[in-house]
């Protein structure tokens, strides 16, 4: 006997009320980069372990893009009440505006970091093997404009396999090894904007080396038509590698590029090199130690760039826990060029996943220029 309309709609009200609860009293997802095995927020100890660590909070992108266990889909990363599906897919985003005034320039609506808006999935194979997926979309949060005309889905378009025991596969379009990790070394997470000491952790190399200009950059720190491998933890040693299954047609070569990386208690530490498709290369060290409240960190590049001359590039920066909030300041130079630039900037939380911040820097390249910004992110 089939159930009469108003019985019906009383079931799925039911139902909605049952899931809008649920979701209401959920715990927010936190965590960092590489997958999160529980739910409660982000620990030092996660990130020193298995990040090659720093003393610092987790970069707020890299939270926002973090694996979740399993969710249900269209959540936002919240944890369903009681049985958790072993199958999911998961909405995830990051957003970061900033009021910028430097010298000589009007004051601007920018952002302190790049903004996304992503789909990722798992899909329990059995026997510890999951299949995976990730989506990722970059925007202009003061415009709503898409990141690279070039690319839709400029942040990552991967497939893969992934074992608790084994590692993860990928096939598609990611940041490669160097560019996955370089931010554990730097307070501002290698953003390149405001305070941040990007550029003098990898000084003019690219990832791309060939069509930059006419793509945008949207292969600065990428490749397409990639495979990724990222190994499990051992012991606090894991390692990454990465390159291209095609050739770029006005490329002399196909990228390649590995990333060893050691966190383990207080010490963080990693090794990486990179050859692009110009044939342009990069060696990349870095280093970190924490102190409790103070993490130091640090680090060195050495670029060989075709028809340019070759680079040495330093960063040594600190953070201070400093009440609620972070105090972080760090110092970067070009030995060849002999630019350089200085940093501080106080980042103050609001919640887990929302934090209010300000930089200072003054920089010295063709000219001197002094900066100051104040913005807002928020990662969901």
């Amino acid at each position: 006997m089939k159930p009469k309309p108003l019985q019906r709609i009383a079931s799925v009200a039911c139902s909605a009320l049952f899931l809008v609860a649920g979701m209401a009293s959920a715990e927010p997802f936190t965590g960092s980069q590489q997958e999160l095995a529980a739910w409660p927020s982000l620990k030092l100890s996660y990130v020193l372990s298995t990040k090659g660590g720093t003393g610092k909070a987790a970069d707020p992108v890299q939270l926002a893009e973090a694996e979740a266990p399993a969710v249900l889909a269209l959540t936002r990363g919240s944890r369903p009440p009681e049985v958790a599906p072993q199958s999911y897919v998961t909405l995830y985003g990051y957003l970061d505006v900033a009021l910028n005034k430097e010298t000589g320039a009007a004051l601007k609506l920018d952002r302190g970091s790049n903004n996304l808006i992503g789909f990722k999935g798992l899909e329990d194979l059995g026997g510890g093997l999951s299949a995976i997926f990730n989506l990722q979309a970059r925007f202009k949060p003061d415009t709503g404009e898409q990141e690279r005309a070039s690319t839709f889905w400029q942040g990552e378009s991967t497939v893969g396999l992934k074992s608790a025991s084994l590692g993860r596969l990928r096939l598609g379009r990611a940041l490669t090894p160097l560019w996955n990790n370089i931010w554990l070394f730097e307070p501002w997470y290698n953003s390149g904007f405001n305070g941040s000491l990007a550029s003098y952790q990898t000084g003019n190399y690219s990832s791309d080396g060939v069509s930059d200009v006419a793509l945008g950059f949207a292969n600065f720190a990428r490749v397409s038509n990639g495979l990724f491998y990222d190994s499990p933890d051992m012991s606090g040693w894991r390692f990454a590698v990465a390159g291209e299954l095609e050739r770029n047609p006005a490329a002399k070569t196909r990228n390649r590029g590995i990333s060893v990386n050691y966190g383990k208690g207080p010490i963080g530490a990693m090794l990486s090199y990179e050859r692009n498709g110009n044939t342009d290369v990069i060696y990349f060290i870095g280093g970190s130690y924490d102190l409790g409240g103070l993490a130091l960190m640090g680090s060195y590049a050495h670029t060989k760039l075709v028809g340019i001359n070759a680079e040495r590039l330093m960063v040594l920066a600190a953070t201070y826990a400093l009440g609620s909030g972070t105090l972080r300041a760090g110092y970067g130079r070009n030995q060849e060029s002999g630019n350089h630039k200085i940093s501080l900037s106080y980042n103050h939380p609001l919640s887990k996943r929302t934090n209010l911040y300000a930089d200072l820097y003054r920089e010295k390249t063709t000219g001197n220029i002094t900066g100051q910004a104040i913005g807002m992110n928020h990662a969901f």
